[in-house]
């Protein structure tokens, strides 16, 4: 195994780093299995349960009423990898997330961590922290407030809302990752964009999934190489 080859993956393409409405592209489903609580998942099992559990819930959509406060999530998110070295070798990374998303003054901040996973059956794990500190671009969480729109002749109900608040965000965290196996490093960019969910008919922030994209160089400063794939995060709230 040239693990040299976990390095030199990519997700999607570089565009949805900056793109918070890729978010409802790309959310493909992952299998079966119970879900935990918050927090990073313990293993691929443990992700997919979660990721479709978010995905498909019926208790929480995205938000609609302004968002106050700050909050910490923590989560997951799940890369599918493809060996760079013409045997098309796939597998996976999973990588630990904590986010903090401060509503009142609308930033969002994070990390990621405690990349492993599988290439070609073998298993490896990956050193190093991404933080958005290092991303390739800023981070943005916004929130816009727009007027609810009856159609033509229906008069507005007594006490029901007359605006709906909407938010999207965008976390870029960049930073280096090592094979501890063969010492290779990489230069990752990861990019999350999505909305943060709460509960249907107004509440606050409780959970985010969407997709995630990824670009990686063989050195800081190398030309980046893309590998077709493709990435989802979750978060929750802690």
């Amino acid at each position: 195994m040239n693990y040299q080859s976990i390095l030199r993956a990519g997700l999607l393409g570089a565009s949805c780093l900056s793109m918070a409405a890729c978010s409802n592209n790309a959310l493909g489903g992952g299998g079966g299995g119970g879900g935990g609580g918050a927090g990073p998942a313990a293993n691929r099992a443990d992700y997919d349960a979660k990721f479709d559990e978010l995905s498909n819930t019926t208790s929480l959509a995205p938000t609609s009423v302004e968002l106050v406060g700050q909050g910490t999530f923590r989560g997951s998110t799940l890369l599918n990898i493809t060996a760079n070295d013409n045997t098309n070798t796939t597998g996976y990374a999973l990588g630990d997330l904590e986010v903090q998303a401060d509503f009142d003054n609308e930033t969002i901040a994070g990390t990621a961590t405690n990349f492993r996973g599988e290439l070609g059956g073998d298993a490896f794990t990956l050193d190093g922290t991404l933080d958005s500190a290092d991303g390739i671009a800023p981070s943005v969480l916004s929130e816009q407030t727009q007027p609810i729109i009856l159609p033509p002749g229906v008069p507005p109900i007594p006490g029901a809302p007359t605006e709906v608040v909407t938010n999207v965000f965008t976390l870029n965290m960049g930073g280096e990752l090592v094979d501890p196996v063969s010492g290779s490093i990489g230069q990752v960019n990861l990019g999350l964009g999505g909305s943060f969910l709460g509960p249907i008919g107004g509440g606050q922030a409780q959970a985010a999934v969407g997709p995630a994209t990824v670009v990686v160089t063989d050195r800081p400063g190398g030309a980046p190489i893309l590998i077709g794939g493709g990435g989802t995060f979750v978060l929750e709230r802690e």
